[in-house]
């Protein structure tokens, strides 16, 4: 009979296992191939550990070798370098917005499989039919790709905008996408038989551009996205890259003006009032004239029906000056809200993110405001601008694999 503190010792033993298995698959996947002996060295374990831990990994599928020929004068002699199966396995993300639903499912090198984009009119806010058709595409889409037959699902990531709770996998607010404290992971697990893990959308681009770009410290980056709204991420109290660790920051509404507009949220002069895509179009369609917007007005025929943000980048790109001054009085508060964060979180980098950072000159008078402050070097543009939206939550899965050993839990 096992004693209380022999089955302890056999838990924290099954720990330190996956701690170390995970550890090893994390390596391997940021280096693209590596030795054992560089495993060893790097993470400080015995090389009879490692052997037997990648003889494990390698036997479950999970790992695979091939021969490299070494730069040395041994003639003939292979070095034996581990990776990742990369094509056995498939993740899939998904982001759910307020108008449509887009699907992505890739392998572990990031090639794409298949991606779909859903509009969701039919079934506008309410979860049951929504989550009932991203199922339902998801089911022909893996077997039109012969997915189920010839690789192994790791699971569903979901993104939603608002209030999320991703250890419950519960959606608290989100903001008109659909009804209150819908439980998304209870209802994809049960249906699609596989894990699922359901982010906030701004965590769930920050997880992805903090595990593409391989960051070992993901805690020193605070991750911002421009677009419709304001909103930020980062890592809190642990260096990790666990998805459950990411936490939302409502920047978009922190006070720009004290006597600005009322926000949606309720309170006066908020960030979004003025910086937000419904202001910055709704600004315009105050002005919009032959005389004094002729390019937006051009884009638009004339009718502020419309206006949207891609007509008006276009205008301020071409030169609308009060076009310009609208935006200019954007990026002069959005550039004090990234001081004041700076300020705040104290990070080593500041990662921006969202579609007008493609304009390059949104993107250098945003630069020209920022160099006003000290740090201002801190921040850079995202490596994978515009690609995150389904990626990261395709990466939360991946990494909650990498997390657990490459232990799958099949849901059945």
């Amino acid at each position: 009979m096992r004693t209380m503190d022999q089955s302890a010792n056999g838990i924290n033993m099954l720990g330190v296992k996956i701690k170390n298995r995970s550890s090893i698959l994390y390596l391997i996947y940021r280096s693209g191939g590596i030795s054992r002996k560089e495993i060893a060295n790097k993470l400080n374990l015995t090389p009879a550990a490692i052997t037997l831990i990648t003889t494990d990994l390698i036997n479950e599928g999970i790992l695979v070798e091939s021969a490299v020929e070494q730069n040395n004068n041994r003639k003939g002699r292979k070095e034996i370098l581990l990776d990742i199966n990369r094509k056995k396995y498939a993740t899939i993300g998904i982001y759910i917005s307020t108008n449509k639903f887009q699907i992505l499912c890739m392998d572990l090198n990031n090639i794409v499989i298949f991606e779909d984009t859903v509009f969701t009119a039919d079934c506008h806010k309410k979860s049951s039919a929504i989550l009932d058709k991203v199922c339902t595409i998801l089911e022909h889409n893996l077997i039109y790709y012969d997915i189920v037959r010839t690789r192994t699902i790791l699971g569903v990531g979901v993104s939603v905008k608002g209030i999320v709770n991703s250890r419950a996998g519960v959606s608290i607010n989100s903001y008109n996408v659909w009804e209150d404290n819908v439980n998304v992971v209870e209802y994809i697990q049960k249906r699609m038989k596989v894990p699922a893990i359901l982010t906030n959308n701004i965590c769930s681009l920050a997880h992805g551009e903090s595990f593409f770009a391989n960051m070992e410290h993901p805690k020193d980056m605070l991750f911002i996205k421009y677009g419709p709204g304001v909103g930020a991420a980062r890592v809190f109290y642990q260096d990790t890259l666990s998805v459950y660790d990411f936490n939302a920051i409502q920047l978009g509404h922190t006070i720009a003006d004290p006597n600005g507009a009322i926000c949606e949220c309720g309170n006066r002069g908020c960030l979004e009032t003025i910086a937000g895509y419904d202001a910055i179009e709704r600004n315009a369609a105050n002005i919009l004239s032959n005389k004094l917007t002729p390019y937006l007005f051009s884009y638009t025929d004339g009718n502020t029906e419309n206006i949207n943000i891609k007509n008006i980048i276009k205008a301020y790109y071409d030169g609308d000056k009060l076009i310009e001054d609208i935006l200019d009085r954007s990026i002069y508060f959005l550039s004090i809200a990234i001081k004041n964060a700076m300020c705040l979180f104290d990070p080593k980098s500041i990662i921006l993110y969202g579609e007008l950072f493609e304009n390059e000159k949104f993107r250098k008078n945003l630069y020209i405001h920022l160099s006003n402050y000290s740090g201002y070097e801190k921040v850079t543009f995202s490596s994978f601008n515009l690609q995150l939206e389904t990626q990261g939550p395709a990466s939360t899965i991946i990494n909650f694999f990498f997390e657990n050993g490459g232990l799958i839990d099949t849901k059945d």
